[in-house]
């Protein structure tokens, strides 16, 4: 069944889904390659660094063993254990609900000081020890992980245990069930969330920092901290040296250059399970959306683009483009801020891939179309002027543009005759030698090739492109065919086309130039009365037996400067077959003497001033007699009218002058 759309229609909106399965199709691609997963974290990474907030007040205090604490005790790690068992004591006695120690006690110490931090871990404040797996270097067994005992089995125990992602950065939450930030918060009888599968850590802004004491200041709290600073808090205690580097983490504020220290891009590991714990406490994890959801609002993003812009419109598809990634950033992050994060980077992508998609159709469809037009114009303009119309980014449309424009007709007479006694493949082979040397020669001079008629041929200037000197241009190339036919004359001896004479009419005026015809059919030409006046001019080179003849509006054209205005013979003034005006016309001559007389003469008809006409006339036929005998006949021709003219003028009483009697034009038929 034949399709009900339009062809338009049916071709935008297969433009449309090539676009979107292309988009989307690329995104495919870019999604499976090594890139999209660190695209993806650093999306994370700023996420969390643009929307880290001030850590809801969950109870929860760090204990760090620092720098200056070391320095304090003027001690290196690993500390007595009888310190850690006076702290235990005193955090005890400070009132704290439970005490988490994020170190590894897994060898021994002396017997007195294993002996006290034993005695003090079994006090009435519940105490949490870390354990561990570490990585087991063995040539025999590949990725092999131990767990460290602890020295005191009877103890609590919460694992420390983290994932880092490859890149060394801690995005994802410890969420096995015996984590120490789940086991400190059950053994305080403190209620938590479960991290939903997949959880990631919710930071919290580092320029506030979480509640803090320094180790030495939790050996004595009642001296060195506030009234009630430790009571009923959740306490973390362990190493906090980050100039050591030791149990450090790289965290996704690391995005845009976050602070050192409490909660900055790098934190010790005593502080990533203080931020699992406020989490767990405060439900405030981060739960990534299914990887179906983002990708399904890429497909919708671009699905709507494209449907707006089913005929490509470049800049509409850049400013709806760019509305729709603010909505996919801005919907983004108010996902994050509740608890989502909801991945605007397949929008992103896929917005940015069918953006690339359409303008490399453009440019595509743009290259076509200048292809096109480069073989339209390449049968009438040279390839430079086909260059910069492809650049000014012209194209065929079916109407004409008035523009005034100097016109070529030339013709071989002699050549229909001459055709009589030759076979036509003999006919066909001088013609094409004939029209590509005229063809050379007008795309020589900048001109454009109108059309072949019979052994005529019709060019023209300033159009496509407008070329100031169009008069100068065609008059050259006049010239310039002249000679090509010399050469072809020269070619065809011994046939008879040897005897061909070329004919060439030169007219400026206002004609209608463009793509004329119908949709199926059309070519590049011009229409009007110039180009009619210029075709009669090519005929009345009969008349006067002249090679090249142009109009008067053509030499006005001319340049003030041009030296063949010196070269142009008054021939006479005629009205040509079809007119009703007369114009004057002139041929190239170079004489000139002969020249200055027939303008002189010109002047004096067109003054009336007919005495000094016919002395003009004179000189015109004296000088013909000794140096231009071509011209001999035309000169008294000329005098012969101009006489009847002055023997016609009646001289009134007073007036030394002649009454106005006009100069006729001579009349011209079609040939």
């Amino acid at each position: 069944m034949a399709s009900s759309l339009a062809p338009g229609v049916k071709d935008a909106w297969q433009a449309w889904a090539l676009r979107v399965v292309l988009a989307l199709g690329l995104l495919g691609v870019l999604h499976a390659m090594p890139v999209w997963t660190p695209w993806q974290r650093l999306e994370y990474d700023l996420l969390s660094s643009l929307t880290a907030s001030v850590r809801p007040d969950a109870r929860v205090l760090v204990v760090g063993l620092d720098e200056p604490s070391l320095a304090a005790l003027n001690l290196a790690p690993p500390l007595p254990r009888r310190l850690h068992a006076q702290l235990v004591d005193a955090v005890t006695a400070a009132g704290a609900a439970a005490l988490g120690i994020d170190m590894l006690f897994g060898a021994p110490q002396t017997p007195a000081d294993d002996a006290a931090l034993a005695r003090a871990l079994q006090g009435r404040m519940p105490v949490v020890l870390a354990s561990a797996e570490v990585a087991v270097q063995s040539s025999q067994v590949a990725h092999y992980k131990q767990t460290v005992p602890s020295v005191f089995p009877e103890a609590r125990q919460g694992s420390v245990a983290v994932d880092v992602d490859d890149d060394g950065v801690m995005r994802r939450a410890p969420a096995q069930d015996d984590a120490l930030w789940r086991v400190l918060a059950q053994a305080a009888g403190r209620a938590v969330t479960q991290p939903p599968p997949g959880a990631l850590l919710r930071y919290y802004a580092p320029e506030v920092p979480l509640p803090y004491a320094h180790y030495t200041q939790a050996l004595d709290p009642a001296a060195h901290l506030p009234p009630g600073a430790l009571q009923g808090r959740l306490v973390l205690l362990g190493q906090n040296t980050p100039v050591a580097g030791v149990d450090q983490f790289v965290t996704p504020l690391r995005a845009l250059g976050g602070l050192g220290g409490h909660g900055g891009g790098t934190q010790s590991g005593v502080f990533v399970h203080a931020t699992a714990l406020i989490n767990g406490l405060t439900g405030d994890w981060v739960v990534p959306a299914h990887p179906v959801g983002p990708l399904l609002q890429a497909l919708l993003a671009v699905a709507f683009v494209a449907a707006m812009t089913r005929r490509w419109r470049g800049w509409r598809a850049v400013w709806l483009s760019v509305a729709l990634a603010l909505l996919a950033l801005l919907g983004g992050l108010w996902a994050f801020l509740v608890g989502v994060w909801w991945s605007a980077l397949p929008t992103l992508a896929a917005l940015a891939l069918h953006l690339n998609v359409g303008a490399a159709g453009s440019y595509l469809r743009e290259r076509r179309r200048r292809e096109q037009l480069r073989n339209e114009f390449a049968r009438y303009v040279p390839p430079a002027v086909v260059d910069a119309l492809a650049a000014a980014g012209a194209a065929p449309a079916l109407h004409g543009e008035r523009r005034v424009l100097t016109l070529l007709f030339s013709d071989l007479a002699g050549f229909t005759s001459a055709s009589e006694h030759l076979p036509p493949e003999a006919v066909a082979q001088a013609l094409n030698a004939f029209f590509s040397r005229m063809t050379h020669t007008v795309h020589q001079h900048g001109g454009t090739l109108d059309k072949f008629i019979g052994d005529a041929v019709m060019a023209f200037w300033n159009a496509p492109l407008p070329e100031p000197a169009h008069a100068a241009r065609a008059l050259a190339c006049a010239q310039a065919m002249q000679v090509d036919m010399q050469a072809l004359r020269a070619l065809w001896q011994g046939t008879p086309f040897a005897d061909v004479l070329l004919r060439i009419g030169l007219h400026t005026g206002e004609a209608a130039v463009g793509h004329l015809g119908s949709h199926e059919r059309f070519t590049y030409t011009a229409v009007g009365d110039a180009v009619n006046t210029a075709a009669r001019l090519e005929g009345a080179n009969k008349a006067f037996g002249t090679g090249v003849l142009l109009s008067d509006a053509t030499r006005l054209a001319l340049p003030a400067d041009d030296p063949r205005r010196a070269h142009l013979l008054w021939l006479d003034t005629v009205v040509l077959a079809g007119r009703s005006a007369g114009i004057d016309v002139y041929t190239l001559f170079d004489d000139a003497a002969l020249v200055t007389t027939s303008l002189a003469l010109q002047r004096h008809l067109h003054a009336g001033e007919w005495a000094l006409a016919l002395r003009r006339c004179a000189d015109w036929q004296a000088h013909a007699r000794q140096l231009a005998p071509q011209w001999t006949a035309h000169a008294d021709l000329l005098f012969a009218r101009v006489n009847a003219l002055a023997e016609a003028a009646v001289l009134t009483p007073d007036a030394p002058v002649a009454a106005p009697v006009a100069f006729g034009a001579r009349a011209l038929d079609k040939t």
